[in-house]
């Protein structure tokens, strides 16, 4: 037998558990980011190059990592 009655303690674990999830991936793209970004500071990386590991155009990398 199947129960339907809502449990809001288990609706805001998972939405806790979705959260923390959203935010490690935010996280590790930030992260991504911002390595790609002082590579090409540093003169390891060019911007082409950046840009294709970011999968985004030269004229988006720039903007986001204000080069």
């Amino acid at each position: 037998m199947v129960s339907t009655k809502w449990d809001w303690n288990e609706a805001l674990r998972v939405a806790r558990e979705d959260a923390a999830e959203m935010a490690r991936e935010e996280g590790m793209e930030k992260g991504r980011w911002t390595t790609l970004a002082e590579l090409v500071h540093k003169g390891i990386l060019t911007i082409r190059d950046a840009a294709k590991m970011a999968g985004m155009t030269e004229d988006k990398f720039r903007k986001l990592a204000a080069l």
